[in-house]
């Protein structure tokens, strides 16, 4: 089986995100588990060229395969038991280097829509999301990227479980004067890792 899959996704090197990530990683570690982690900062990804190779026929690759790691983490996504995403929300969404990400999946999309059964028949499995706002005001502050994120995730028969949603954590050191949310956190890794994992 392989392991869980982490994804830092904040522009940050230091910040909430990649805190949380850490946090999640210690409560598998906490349950006897392991992950791997993804930096996507430092992930070269290239922007989905609206090509539609990718929809011709059950055969057709992304145009992009080979030049760039997004279809790799693309098949690891698809065989780990379950994944969380770490981000900070940018202007009511997502920040740019993960919606790119987003945007090549548009390749798991038509494998999907065509049948391909290394995709249909993968089993439903959860996906964990983590928000981080410097607002604290906005009613619709963390919908955009919700839909996303779940939209995104069921081209990989990965099923959006309820995000735990941060508001007013903008500075680096945020989750360390909130020990609160640091434990609700790491309490969701250790379950992820106990119920799904093990």
């Amino acid at each position: 089986m392989s392991n869980p899959i982490l994804f830092q996704c904040s522009h940050r090197a230091q910040g909430n995100s990649n805190n949380a990530v850490d946090l999640f990683l210690q409560g598998i570690r906490d349950a006897g588990g392991d992950a791997d982690t993804v930096l996507l900062r430092k992930v070269e990804i290239k922007p989905c060229r609206a090509c539609r190779v990718c929809e011709k026929d059950p055969a057709s690759p992304c145009a992009l395969q080979g030049k760039d790691f997004a279809l790799d983490l693309f098949e690891n996504m698809l065989s780990a038991p379950f994944v969380f995403f770490a981000s900070p929300i940018y202007f009511y969404h997502l920040p740019s280097r993960l919606k790119t990400f987003i945007d090549r999946s548009q390749w798991v999309y038509a494998r999907k829509n065509k049948g391909d059964q290394e995709v249909v028949d993968r089993p439903v499995r959860p996906a964990y999301l983590s928000l981080f706002a410097g607002r604290t005001e906005g009613e619709k502050l963390f919908e955009g990227a919700r839909l996303t994120m779940k939209y995104f995730l069921d081209s990989f028969n990965l099923e959006l479980q309820e995000p735990l949603e941060f508001r007013g954590f903008e500075k680096i050191a945020d989750l360390e004067r909130h020990p609160e949310a640091a434990e609700r956190i790491r309490r969701l890794g250790e379950q992820a890792w106990k119920t799904h994992a093990e």
